[in-house]
Protein backbone atom coordinates (compact mmCIF):
# COMPACT_ATOMS: atom_id res chain seq x y z
CA UNK A 1 0.00 0.00 0.00
CA UNK A 2 1.61 3.55 -0.92
CA UNK A 3 -0.16 6.49 0.48
CA UNK A 4 0.82 9.66 -1.16
CA UNK A 5 0.92 13.07 -0.02
CA UNK A 6 -0.49 15.13 -2.54
CA UNK A 7 -3.08 14.79 -5.38
CA UNK A 8 -3.78 13.23 -8.87
CA UNK A 9 -2.33 15.45 -11.52
CA UNK A 10 -5.96 17.05 -12.62
CA UNK A 11 -6.14 18.39 -9.31
CA UNK A 12 -2.36 19.52 -9.15
CA UNK A 13 -2.82 21.43 -12.09
CA UNK A 14 -4.00 24.86 -10.88
CA UNK A 15 -3.76 26.34 -7.46
CA UNK A 16 -7.02 26.14 -6.40
CA UNK A 17 -8.22 23.07 -7.55
CA UNK A 18 -7.14 20.74 -4.27
CA UNK A 19 -8.33 23.45 -1.75
CA UNK A 20 -11.44 23.57 -3.60
CA UNK A 21 -12.64 19.90 -2.64
CA UNK A 22 -11.63 20.95 0.92
CA UNK A 23 -13.75 23.68 0.49
CA UNK A 24 -16.42 21.87 -0.71
CA UNK A 25 -16.11 19.11 2.14
CA UNK A 26 -16.15 22.28 4.49
CA UNK A 27 -19.16 23.58 3.46
CA UNK A 28 -20.91 20.01 2.97
CA UNK A 29 -20.43 19.59 7.28
CA UNK A 30 -21.50 23.31 7.77
CA UNK A 31 -24.75 21.97 6.32
CA UNK A 32 -25.26 19.11 8.13
CA UNK A 33 -25.53 20.81 10.90
CA UNK A 34 -28.95 21.54 11.52
CA UNK A 35 -29.94 18.85 10.31
CA UNK A 36 -28.14 16.97 13.09
CA UNK A 37 -29.75 19.91 15.24
CA UNK A 38 -33.06 18.58 13.85
CA UNK A 39 -32.86 15.02 14.02
CA UNK A 40 -31.03 14.31 16.66
CA UNK A 41 -27.76 11.09 16.32
CA UNK A 42 -29.13 9.65 13.73
CA UNK A 43 -28.88 12.05 10.98
CA UNK A 44 -25.13 12.41 12.57
CA UNK A 45 -24.45 8.50 12.20
CA UNK A 46 -26.04 8.78 8.71
CA UNK A 47 -23.48 10.96 7.55
CA UNK A 48 -20.44 10.38 9.26
CA UNK A 49 -21.35 6.58 8.13
CA UNK A 50 -21.84 7.50 4.77
CA UNK A 51 -18.66 9.41 4.45
CA UNK A 52 -16.89 6.70 6.31
CA UNK A 53 -18.39 4.06 3.54
CA UNK A 54 -17.26 5.68 0.46
CA UNK A 55 -13.65 6.54 2.09
CA UNK A 56 -13.51 2.79 2.69
CA UNK A 57 -14.55 1.31 -1.30
CA UNK A 58 -12.01 3.71 -2.23
CA UNK A 59 -8.91 2.41 -0.42
CA UNK A 60 -10.40 -1.03 -1.04
CA UNK A 61 -10.10 -0.42 -4.67
CA UNK A 62 -7.11 1.30 -4.81
CA UNK A 63 -5.33 -2.05 -2.78
CA UNK A 64 -6.42 -4.34 -5.24
CA UNK A 65 -5.82 -2.40 -8.08
CA UNK A 66 -2.36 -1.77 -6.50
CA UNK A 67 -2.51 2.07 -7.32
CA UNK A 68 -1.57 4.58 -5.05
CA UNK A 69 -3.95 6.53 -2.32
CA UNK A 70 -3.91 9.86 -2.02
CA UNK A 71 -4.51 10.85 1.47
CA UNK A 72 -5.30 14.46 0.40
CA UNK A 73 -8.49 13.52 -1.85
CA UNK A 74 -11.09 14.12 -0.22
CA UNK A 75 -13.68 13.58 -2.92
CA UNK A 76 -15.00 10.22 -1.50
CA UNK A 77 -15.89 12.21 1.66
CA UNK A 78 -17.78 14.52 -0.47
CA UNK A 79 -19.59 11.82 -2.55
CA UNK A 80 -21.03 10.18 0.96
CA UNK A 81 -21.98 13.16 2.42
CA UNK A 82 -23.90 14.48 -0.33
CA UNK A 83 -25.87 10.67 -0.27
CA UNK A 84 -26.60 11.06 3.03
CA UNK A 85 -27.89 14.91 3.07
CA UNK A 86 -30.10 13.76 0.05
CA UNK A 87 -31.82 10.99 2.21
CA UNK A 88 -34.21 11.68 4.29
CA UNK A 89 -33.54 10.96 8.21
CA UNK A 90 -35.70 7.85 8.59
CA UNK A 91 -33.99 6.19 5.93
CA UNK A 92 -33.33 2.48 6.44
CA UNK A 93 -28.80 2.91 6.88
CA UNK A 94 -28.62 -0.15 4.52
CA UNK A 95 -30.41 1.99 1.63
CA UNK A 96 -27.54 4.94 2.15
CA UNK A 97 -24.87 2.25 2.35
CA UNK A 98 -26.20 1.00 -0.22
CA UNK A 99 -26.38 3.96 -2.64
CA UNK A 100 -22.36 4.63 -1.46
CA UNK A 101 -21.43 1.30 -2.81
CA UNK A 102 -22.56 2.14 -6.20
CA UNK A 103 -21.41 5.38 -6.03
CA UNK A 104 -18.00 5.18 -5.71
CA UNK A 105 -18.02 1.22 -7.07
CA UNK A 106 -19.80 1.87 -9.74
CA UNK A 107 -19.77 5.31 -10.81
CA UNK A 108 -16.46 6.33 -9.95
CA UNK A 109 -13.75 4.07 -9.65
CA UNK A 110 -14.03 1.86 -12.64
CA UNK A 111 -13.65 5.41 -14.65
CA UNK A 112 -10.37 6.07 -13.39
CA UNK A 113 -11.01 8.00 -10.18
CA UNK A 114 -11.65 11.43 -9.16
CA UNK A 115 -11.05 14.02 -12.05
CA UNK A 116 -12.39 10.93 -14.58
CA UNK A 117 -16.01 10.61 -13.49
CA UNK A 118 -18.09 11.16 -16.43
CA UNK A 119 -20.82 11.31 -14.12
CA UNK A 120 -21.54 12.52 -10.62
CA UNK A 121 -20.73 9.70 -8.51
CA UNK A 122 -23.30 11.24 -5.60
CA UNK A 123 -25.89 11.59 -8.16
CA UNK A 124 -25.55 8.04 -9.63
CA UNK A 125 -26.24 6.66 -6.15
CA UNK A 126 -28.62 8.51 -5.82
CA UNK A 127 -30.66 7.68 -8.43
CA UNK A 128 -29.78 3.90 -8.04
CA UNK A 129 -31.45 3.93 -4.25
CA UNK A 130 -34.17 5.77 -6.06
CA UNK A 131 -34.64 3.60 -8.68
CA UNK A 132 -35.16 0.34 -6.48
CA UNK A 133 -36.10 1.48 -3.09
CA UNK A 134 -38.43 4.81 -3.48
CA UNK A 135 -40.56 3.75 -0.27
CA UNK A 136 -37.59 4.46 1.60
CA UNK A 137 -35.82 7.32 -0.52
CA UNK A 138 -39.13 9.73 -0.54
CA UNK A 139 -40.78 8.53 3.06
CA UNK A 140 -40.51 11.20 5.21
CA UNK A 141 -41.25 11.37 8.43
CA UNK A 142 -43.80 14.11 10.56
CA UNK A 143 -40.82 16.11 12.04
CA UNK A 144 -44.15 18.17 14.14
CA UNK A 145 -45.69 14.95 15.29
CA UNK A 146 -43.30 14.90 18.21
CA UNK A 147 -41.94 11.43 17.33
CA UNK A 148 -38.34 11.01 18.59
CA UNK A 149 -36.40 9.95 15.78
CA UNK A 150 -34.62 6.49 16.77
CA UNK A 151 -31.09 5.56 16.11
CA UNK A 152 -32.54 1.72 14.70
CA UNK A 153 -34.73 2.27 11.87
CA UNK A 154 -38.71 1.76 13.00
CA UNK A 155 -41.87 2.54 11.07
CA UNK A 156 -42.95 6.17 11.95
CA UNK A 157 -45.67 8.22 10.80
CA UNK A 158 -44.77 10.11 7.62
CA UNK A 159 -46.11 13.22 5.96
CA UNK A 160 -45.88 13.70 2.27
CA UNK A 161 -42.94 16.67 1.81
CA UNK A 162 -43.93 20.02 -0.27
CA UNK A 163 -42.95 18.77 -3.72
CA UNK A 164 -45.45 15.58 -2.79
CA UNK A 165 -48.20 18.25 -2.74
CA UNK A 166 -47.11 20.11 -6.10
CA UNK A 167 -47.12 16.98 -7.62
CA UNK A 168 -51.36 16.75 -6.78
CA UNK A 169 -51.18 20.83 -7.57
CA UNK A 170 -52.05 21.20 -3.82
CA UNK A 171 -50.06 24.10 -2.15
CA UNK A 172 -48.38 23.40 1.22
CA UNK A 173 -49.25 24.22 4.44
CA UNK A 174 -45.78 25.52 5.35
CA UNK A 175 -44.90 29.09 4.31
CA UNK A 176 -42.20 29.76 2.10
CA UNK A 177 -40.58 32.12 5.01
CA UNK A 178 -40.55 29.06 6.98
CA UNK A 179 -38.94 26.77 4.33
CA UNK A 180 -35.91 28.92 4.60
CA UNK A 181 -34.42 26.61 7.54
CA UNK A 182 -35.31 23.37 6.48
CA UNK A 183 -38.25 22.74 9.78
CA UNK A 184 -39.79 20.13 6.88
CA UNK A 185 -40.58 17.13 5.22
CA UNK A 186 -37.77 16.56 2.66
CA UNK A 187 -34.18 15.31 2.15
CA UNK A 188 -32.51 16.24 5.67
CA UNK A 189 -29.70 18.59 3.99
CA UNK A 190 -31.28 19.86 1.10
CA UNK A 191 -34.27 21.73 2.67
CA UNK A 192 -32.14 24.09 4.40
CA UNK A 193 -31.72 26.36 1.92
CA UNK A 194 -30.20 29.34 3.81
CA UNK A 195 -27.18 27.14 4.56
CA UNK A 196 -27.15 26.10 1.10
CA UNK A 197 -27.09 29.67 -0.15
CA UNK A 198 -24.56 30.61 2.16
CA UNK A 199 -22.60 27.87 1.27
CA UNK A 200 -23.06 28.26 -2.16
CA UNK A 201 -21.84 32.11 -2.00
CA UNK A 202 -18.65 30.68 0.17
CA UNK A 203 -17.58 28.87 -2.34
CA UNK A 204 -17.76 31.59 -5.11
CA UNK A 205 -16.17 33.58 -3.40
CA UNK A 206 -12.95 31.53 -2.69
CA UNK A 207 -13.46 30.48 -6.26
CA UNK A 208 -13.67 27.12 -5.30
CA UNK A 209 -17.06 26.58 -7.42
CA UNK A 210 -17.81 28.61 -10.80
CA UNK A 211 -21.42 30.47 -10.25
CA UNK A 212 -22.36 30.30 -14.28
CA UNK A 213 -24.18 26.56 -14.31
CA UNK A 214 -25.58 26.79 -10.24
CA UNK A 215 -27.23 30.20 -11.59
CA UNK A 216 -28.76 29.34 -14.79
CA UNK A 217 -29.58 26.10 -13.36
CA UNK A 218 -31.72 28.02 -10.73
CA UNK A 219 -32.56 30.39 -13.62
CA UNK A 220 -34.24 28.29 -15.56
CA UNK A 221 -36.25 26.23 -13.40
CA UNK A 222 -37.62 29.25 -12.06
CA UNK A 223 -38.55 30.66 -15.08
CA UNK A 224 -40.05 27.08 -16.28
CA UNK A 225 -42.07 27.37 -13.07
CA UNK A 226 -43.27 30.71 -13.59
CA UNK A 227 -44.77 29.64 -17.01
CA UNK A 228 -46.10 26.46 -15.85
CA UNK A 229 -47.21 26.61 -12.28
CA UNK A 230 -48.50 23.64 -10.50
CA UNK A 231 -50.06 26.07 -7.96
CA UNK A 232 -53.31 27.66 -8.84
CA UNK A 233 -52.60 30.49 -6.51
CA UNK A 234 -49.84 32.00 -9.43
CA UNK A 235 -46.90 32.04 -11.08
CA UNK A 236 -45.08 34.04 -8.08
CA UNK A 237 -46.03 31.30 -5.60
CA UNK A 238 -45.42 28.83 -7.73
CA UNK A 239 -41.61 30.00 -8.42
CA UNK A 240 -41.20 30.00 -4.29
CA UNK A 241 -42.40 26.64 -3.01
CA UNK A 242 -40.29 25.02 -6.50
CA UNK A 243 -37.35 26.35 -5.30
CA UNK A 244 -36.97 26.22 -1.44
CA UNK A 245 -38.52 22.15 -1.97
CA UNK A 246 -36.87 19.31 -2.33
CA UNK A 247 -33.68 18.59 -3.60
CA UNK A 248 -33.60 21.52 -6.19
CA UNK A 249 -30.93 24.51 -4.60
CA UNK A 250 -28.76 21.08 -3.50
CA UNK A 251 -28.08 19.76 -6.87
CA UNK A 252 -27.59 23.16 -8.53
CA UNK A 253 -25.08 24.75 -6.10
CA UNK A 254 -23.39 21.78 -5.10
CA UNK A 255 -23.55 18.96 -7.63
CA UNK A 256 -24.28 21.60 -10.79
CA UNK A 257 -20.52 22.75 -9.65
CA UNK A 258 -18.87 19.61 -10.02
CA UNK A 259 -15.97 20.61 -12.42
CA UNK A 260 -15.28 16.93 -13.34
CA UNK A 261 -18.40 16.45 -14.66
CA UNK A 262 -19.74 20.19 -16.09
CA UNK A 263 -18.43 21.44 -19.30
CA UNK A 264 -15.10 23.14 -19.23
CA UNK A 265 -16.35 26.42 -21.75
CA UNK A 266 -18.28 29.26 -20.21
CA UNK A 267 -21.20 28.86 -22.58
CA UNK A 268 -21.08 25.27 -21.66
CA UNK A 269 -21.33 25.95 -18.31
CA UNK A 270 -24.56 28.34 -18.57
CA UNK A 271 -26.04 25.92 -21.39
CA UNK A 272 -25.25 22.83 -18.97
CA UNK A 273 -27.41 24.45 -15.91
CA UNK A 274 -30.16 25.85 -17.90
CA UNK A 275 -31.20 22.46 -19.41
CA UNK A 276 -30.62 20.84 -16.49
CA UNK A 277 -32.80 22.78 -14.63
CA UNK A 278 -35.30 22.91 -17.06
CA UNK A 279 -34.90 18.84 -17.23
CA UNK A 280 -35.78 18.89 -13.07
CA UNK A 281 -38.59 20.80 -13.45
CA UNK A 282 -39.77 18.45 -16.65
CA UNK A 283 -39.29 15.50 -14.11
CA UNK A 284 -41.07 16.69 -11.41
CA UNK A 285 -43.86 17.56 -13.35
CA UNK A 286 -43.86 14.26 -15.56
CA UNK A 287 -41.35 11.78 -14.44
CA UNK A 288 -42.30 9.20 -12.00
CA UNK A 289 -40.47 10.54 -8.42
CA UNK A 290 -41.08 13.96 -6.74
CA UNK A 291 -36.91 14.69 -6.13
CA UNK A 292 -35.84 14.71 -9.92
CA UNK A 293 -32.90 16.31 -8.98
CA UNK A 294 -29.93 13.67 -9.68
CA UNK A 295 -31.92 12.55 -12.51
CA UNK A 296 -31.10 15.70 -14.18
CA UNK A 297 -27.52 16.12 -13.07
CA UNK A 298 -26.81 12.41 -14.21
CA UNK A 299 -28.56 12.84 -17.57
CA UNK A 300 -26.85 16.06 -17.92
CA UNK A 301 -23.70 14.46 -17.42
CA UNK A 302 -23.89 12.51 -20.84
CA UNK A 303 -24.56 15.41 -22.65
CA UNK A 304 -21.40 17.95 -21.05
CA UNK A 305 -18.87 16.99 -23.55
CA UNK A 306 -20.93 17.51 -26.33
CA UNK A 307 -21.63 20.94 -24.99
CA UNK A 308 -18.24 21.85 -24.58
CA UNK A 309 -17.77 20.42 -28.78
CA UNK A 310 -20.99 22.61 -29.70
CA UNK A 311 -19.88 25.41 -28.15
CA UNK A 312 -15.82 25.12 -29.68
CA UNK A 313 -17.51 23.74 -33.43
CA UNK A 314 -19.06 27.16 -33.30
CA UNK A 315 -16.14 28.95 -32.41
CA UNK A 316 -14.25 27.78 -34.82
CA UNK A 317 -17.13 28.50 -37.45
CA UNK A 318 -17.30 32.12 -36.46
CA UNK A 319 -13.80 32.56 -37.35
CA UNK A 320 -13.52 30.36 -40.34
CA UNK A 321 -16.58 32.79 -41.61
CA UNK A 322 -14.78 35.91 -40.33
CA UNK A 323 -12.05 34.84 -42.59
CA UNK A 324 -13.68 33.83 -45.66
CA UNK A 325 -15.49 37.07 -45.80
CA UNK A 326 -12.68 39.71 -44.61
CA UNK A 327 -12.05 41.56 -47.48
CA UNK A 328 -8.86 41.18 -49.65
CA UNK A 329 -6.42 43.88 -49.53
CA UNK A 330 -3.28 42.30 -50.33
CA UNK A 331 -4.02 43.50 -54.32
CA UNK A 332 -4.24 47.30 -53.57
Amino acid sequence: MRLIEGAPRFIQASHSSQSSMWDMLLVLIVVSILPVVYHGPRAAILIVGSMAICMLCYIAVQLITSRPIWITDCSPLITGAMIALLMPANVPYWVVAAADFFAILVAKEPFGGTGHTPFNPAAAGMVFASVLWPEYVFSYYTMNSGQTLPLIWTELTTSPSPTAWMREGIQPEIMPFEMLWGRFEGPMGATVTAAIAAGFLYLVIRRSADWRAPVFFVAAAACYAALFPRLLTGAEISVKYELLSGSLLFCACFMAADPCTTPRTSIGKCLYGALAGILLMLLRNYGAYEQGGCFAILLMGAVSPLLDRAVLYFRRGGAVHANHTRPDHSQR
